[in-house]
């Protein structure tokens, strides 16, 4: 039997009442991951790194 199946089949057994616990679980679960340009970026701030624009005054900015 696959993880797959054996998950289906444990599933099917449960209460509405664990099939609620285990939504929120797994919606806990879930979040975006940042691509390559968003994780630059935040490793970036992170470190103190760009954390200001190509402006040299108020009105560049």
């Amino acid at each position: 039997m696959s993880t797959k199946e054996l998950a289906y089949s444990m599933i099917d057994n449960l209460t509405e009442e664990q099939l609620d616990a285990i939504v929120v679980i797994l919606k806990g679960l879930q979040h975006d991951m940042p691509n390559d340009e968003t994780k630059k970026v935040l490793d970036e701030a992170k470190n103190g790194i760009n954390l200001v624009g190509t402006f040299n005054s108020v009105d560049e900015l």
